[in-house]
């Protein structure tokens, strides 16, 4: 076997155990390349791989379950995502709902409001989510395509059937993203959504009379929350997206490197928006702080700064060297560890 052969054969075997469960992959390698190296010894390397197929259906044979609607390429990823996502409502539409319910002492109605924002919300996430996969599904969004060969017009005019050319190499170790270090970004990002959806007035001073709560002192602007709001969430959508990708791809490369800038550029324009061009907080925050607290602000303190526009643009400028950040250590990683990919 050639060096070659070597490496297709590897190729092939990580894009077969990257979709299996982490305990079946180790046994699974074995015995693919028992399989492989039996066969490429009568057939040659490339006709065993082509025989063997693409390597997303081939992972399919390992799993005890059929896979119906998305396909094996993606479902793993689908089903993962959406629990996090369905998680994440609930737990926002039952924290709103308990404080609803609390604010208005209506027991039955504190139960209703929750069963139907459930389910509201929960239609709502497994249809974002399903819609957002048969769309990546669809472009191939997260596969690597067949490198362009010059003068090859007859393999760009109709696509052929799956060939090895078409396996990514296996990443750089430093390359790999690991579903733990963004499962957390999701979570939240999918929670604050449903938090902003459902109970925006939940962000704010809480007001308690003999230790009962009463209400909050929103610091959000829930006048303009018609206009707030769509910001706000598309600009979540834009970092859910990008931290799906990233999932998804599994490795740091073009198509992760171009999410992340142009989640980014959305991200930072959304904030100068809400934080240059729309009134973000709300204007008497700091008024009815005084009202029921008779709190005036010591000196250095964030809140201080509160209608003065000094607050607007420190978050601001966090948010943009937040971002660069983010753009720049995509970037380092993937032209340094996924040139290849």
């Amino acid at each position: 076997m050639t060096d070659a052969d070597r490496e297709l054969m590897k190729r092939y075997i990580y894009q077969v155990t990257r979709r299996l469960p982490g305990d079946q992959r180790k046994e699974t390698a074995m015995e693919l390349e028992e399989l492989i190296t039996d066969m490429a010894g009568q057939k040659g390397m490339e006709e065993t791989l082509k025989e063997l197929g693409d390597p997303a259906a081939f992972a399919g044979k390992y799993r005890d379950e059929p896979r119906f609607l998305i396909g094996p390429d993606y479902y793993e990823d689908y089903i993962w995502l959406l629990k996090i996502v369905l998680a994440a409502v609930a737990v926002s539409v039952v924290v709103s709902g308990i404080a609803q319910g609390l604010i208005e002492n209506g027991g039955t109605r504190m139960i209703f409001d929750i069963i139907l924002n459930g389910v509201i919300g929960g239609i709502s996430a497994v249809g974002a989510v399903t819609i957002l996969f048969l769309a990546l599904e669809k472009w191939h969004i997260h596969v690597d395509f067949q490198k362009e060969s010059a003068g090859n017009t007859k393999e760009k005019a109709a696509p052929a059937r799956w060939v090895p050319d078409l396996l990514p190499p296996v990443p750089d170790s430093k390359a790999v993203i690991k579903r733990s270090d963004y499962a957390v970004n999701l979570v939240i990002e999918a929670l604050l959504a449903g938090l902003l959806i459902f109970a925006p007035w939940l962000f704010g001073a809480y007001i308690f009379e003999d230790g009962a709560f009463v209400r909050t002192i929103p610091i959000f602007n829930l006048e303009r929350w018609n206009v707030i709001l769509p910001l706000l969430l598309i600009s979540l959508a834009a970092g859910f997206l990008d931290d799906v990708v990233r999932l998804i791809r599994g490795c740091y490369c073009r198509m992760v490197l171009t999410v992340c800038l142009i989640s980014g550029v959305v991200q930072a324009v959304l904030a100068w928006l809400l934080f240059q061009r729309l009134p973000f907080f709300n204007p008497d925050f700091m008024r009815e702080m005084r009202a029921e607290f008779g709190w005036e602000g010591s000196k250095g303190a964030l809140l201080s700064l509160y209608g003065t526009g000094w607050l607007e643009t420190i978050l601001l400028l966090v948010i943009w060297v937040c971002v660069l950040l983010e753009i720049g250590v995509t970037a380092y990683k993937t032209v340094k560890y996924g040139k290849e990919l």
